[in-house]
C-alpha cells in the first residue's frame, strides 16, 4: 500500500468536503439566485478537488493490488 499516496488522496477529499460545507451553510444567507451560483461554483471547483483525491484513493489501493 503507498501510504503516502493514501494519506493525500483522504486530507484532500476531506478537505474538500469541509470546504464545501462551510461554504454552503455560510450561503444561507444570499438571495436564492446568488445561493444557487455559489453552489454551482463550489461543485465545479471545490468538486474537482474532491474527485482528485478520489482518483487518488483509487490509485493507493489499484497499485497496492497489482
Amino acid at each position: 500500500m503507498n501510504w503516502a499516496l493514501l494519506a493525500a488522496g483522504l486530507g484532500l477529499a476531506l478537505y474538500q468536503v469541509w470546504a464545501i460545507s462551510v461554504r454552503v451553510l455560510g450561503s444561507r444567507q444570499l438571495e436564492p439566485p446568488e445561493r444557487k451560483l455559489m453552489i454551482a461554483t463550489l461543485v465545479a471547483t471545490r468538486g474537482l478537488g474532491f474527485m482528485l483525491g478520489i482518483v487518488l484513493i483509487v490509485g493507493a489501493v489499484w497499485r497496492s493490488l497489482h
